[in-house]
Order: C-alpha cells, then structure tokens, then sequence
C-alpha cells in the first residue's frame, strides 16, 4: 500500500518546530510494510533526521521551500499531482496550513481516500485562538476538509470529546501516539545541561520544555514559581523551547519580570535535540500546565527518562498519569502548582518512586502499536469493511 501523507514543517517565522510526532507516525506505518512518503511544506522537523537512517527503505521525506506562518509551497503543489495519483491513501496532519490544504484537494482530484489528524486543533482553546480568520477558513473550506475526510485520527477520548460540538460527520478512531524508548534506555550523566546553561548549579531544578506558546500554561507557572520560591528560595526554573510566535518570549519575559523572579529563572532557547535528554535528566521535576494536550510528547519524554510531572488536569492523558502514579495532576490554579511543586521538591523519595511510574506508563505507548492500528484502519477503509471495532470506544480508557 502507498501512502502520503502532508505536513507543515519547520517555520523559522513562527518559531515553531512543527508537529514532532508526525514524522514518527509515518514511520511506524512504513514498520508495517507499506510505503510512505512525508511531504512536508518547509524544513525538516528538528530532531526526527535520524528517522531517514533507521534502515527502512519504505519510508522517504521529502521537504518543500515553503514560505509565510502556513507554509505556502509552489513546488509542494507541482510535485504532489502525480505522488497522490499513484497513492492508495492519504493522511493529512493538522488543519490550518497551506500542505494540508494541497493533500486534500489532491486526494479529492483524484478520488483518493484520505484520514485526518487534528493533532489538538479542534480543542476548545484551541479554537479560541485566531477564532475569526478560523471561522473564515472553515466557512471557505476548513468544514469540508473535515467532514469529507474517510476517518479522523484522535490521540485521546478526550480530544474526540472536545471536538463533539462540531458535530462532525466522518468516524473517528482513537490511536495514542507512541514512543522510542530506546532512546532512553542509556540516559546521559547528570550535570552536562546544568554545566551548559546554569554555570553548573547543584540546586533543585524545575524544567519546562516544550514549544513556548498561549496554551502551554506558561503565566501561570511563573506565578507559581514565584510562590514556590518564597518557601524553597534555592529553586531555578528552567524555561526551554521557542517562542510560537516569536514575539510571544516577548511576554514570557514580562511576566517574569512582574513576578520578580529573573535571577531565579533561565531561558534557553530551542535546544538541539540531542541536548533534551540532558535537560530531563538534570532536572528533579517537569512541569505542564498547559490548557490541552492531545498526546504530550516532551510529558512522556520527561516520564520515560523517569522524571516526575506536575501536570494540568485538562490534559487529555491526564487520568493515566494520575492513574499510574508518575505525577500530580491538578486544576489550573497557580497556587495548587506551587504546592505540588513544592511537595516534590521536598521529598526526594516520591520524586524517585514517581519518575518509576512514569517510565512504566511510558512503555505502554509504542509506536509498533501506533502503527499497527493506523495500518488495520487503512485496510478496513480500502476494503470497504468496518473500522476495528477497539479502536473506537465509547468510554474508558484506549490500550495501547
């Protein structure tokens, strides 16, 4: 089976890094035998290069000069007629960029089937964000997009439970994201990031990593993270990632400023990828508290190098990591933050006995399973059978 599928890359404009696990999605489909291309409009995707080496002939990349915050690419357009003409199915990643409006009309010029993955885009605050030149979009073609697409792809129940009020027409499946846990098997030795970054501090260390964005919770962590550091003053808060939109560090820091905490609080930047492993494995806790997450990739990044979470309720995994005991979950109050936060500071046994949990939790999620529910879907819908009956519970919670 041949399939493409269509991405936003990169965009040093936004300061983004694009959606990092889509370039792992369409490799564990290539792990189930079919052949897979990735047409992504603009760079690659910092930190999935390693993937082009993996030893697997079926899975190719291939990255357009795209331009603007939504990736306009003339020649994604010219080189994707004939790739979608020779394509059995078509995966379309996100909603809201110029690729993904090429891989629909595509598929549709040529009577192709296609699935797409919202990846959180439909969530509640989400649609908040830029509501008007949304509305527009849906009205012009966004709607169609959805509703004319053969299945959508959640990560979560949750995800497809904040998309209910659109009452959207395609079914719907649930497929966890995964993780390569190899990766973390051989953790790094602790003190490289803190040498780097914080002239080697020794004292207790609270990480966030991640895409620095509205959603990500970020005010509301400095404001706890000027409480935490009245009663446990030796603490640093450690901010890691790119501003999406640039500007956006702009506020960060502002905020750090009213709170009278930037002695106390680092900013990196976007750090090479092979530098997040020291970061967690430096760090004594991870915190996100952010408005919603579908999946949570630096969340399991930071579980499976067995590092604590102090994590938002409204996460869509949110009861799993409650569940298993590898965090604190709690609502989105900056006084509760503080307090969790904290809490694990002061205890270094619950910290250990949690970052344990995480690590199982996290093993949980493979992406050999991501890929083999993807590859049951495909089959279902090129042969005209219903979808796998496991793959869209009502209730409970999805196995990996």
């Amino acid at each position: 089976m041949r399939v493409i599928s269509f991405v936003e890359g990169a965009s040093k404009e936004a300061g983004g890094i694009g959606f990092v696990g889509v370039p792992y999605i369409a490799h564990s489909i290539a792990d189930q035998g079919h052949e897979v291309l990735l047409s992504i409009g603009g760079d690659l995707i910092p930190g999935t290069e390693s993937l082009l080496k993996k030893g697997n002939d079926l899975y190719k990349v291939v990255a357009y000069p795209a331009y603007g915050r939504r990736c306009f690419s003339i020649k994604q357009i010219l080189n994707s007629y004939q790739l979608v003409k020779q394509a059995d199915f078509v995966m379309l990643h996100s909603l809201y960029s110029f690729p993904v409006l090429v891989g629909y009309l595509m598929a549709r010029l040529h009577k192709k089937p296609y699935g797409l993955w919202p990846h959180g885009v439909l969530a509640p605050f989400q649609r908040r964000v830029s509501a008007r030149k949304k509305a527009i979009f849906n009205l012009i073609i966004g709607n169609r997009i959805l509703n004319e697409a053969s299945v959508l792809f959640y990560s979560a129940l949750g995800e497809r439970e904040e998309a209910k009020p659109l009452n959207l027409q395609p079914p719907t499946i649930i497929v966890p994201h995964g993780m390569d846990l190899s990766e973390y098997e051989n953790l790094p030795e602790r003190g490289v990031f803190r040498q780097k970054y914080i002239n080697g501090y020794e004292g207790p260390l609270v990480l966030y990593l991640g895409r620095l964005a509205s959603k990500k919770g970020l005010e509301l962590l400095i404001a706890a993270m000027a409480q935490v550091l009245q009663q446990v003053p030796e603490a640093r808060l450690v901010i890691v990632g790119a501003a999406d939109p640039p500007r956006f560090e702009g506020e960060i820091r502002t905020w750090i400023k009213e709170h009278g905490i930037e002695n106390r609080t680092i900013m990196t930047g976007l750090i090479p990828y092979q530098e997040k492993l020291h970061a967690f494995v430096d760090a004594d806790l991870f915190v996100l508290p952010s408005h919603a997450e579908n999946f949570g990739f630096a969340m399991f990044e930071a579980m499976a190098s067995r590092l604590p979470v102090v994590i938002s309720d409204s996460l869509n995994l949110a009861e799993e990591v409650k569940k298993a005991g590898a965090g604190l979950v709690l609502p989105r109050q900056a006084p509760l933050f503080a307090e969790g936060i904290i809490t694990l500071l002061r205890d270094a046994k619950l910290r250990q006995e949690m970052g344990e949990n995480g690590h199982r939790l996290a093993e949980l999620y493979t992406w050999d399973s991501t890929g083999d529910k993807i590859s049951r879907t495909f089959k279902a819908i090129l042969n005209h059978n219903p979808l796998p009956e496991d793959l869209y519970p009502q209730s409970g919670v999805v196995k990996s």
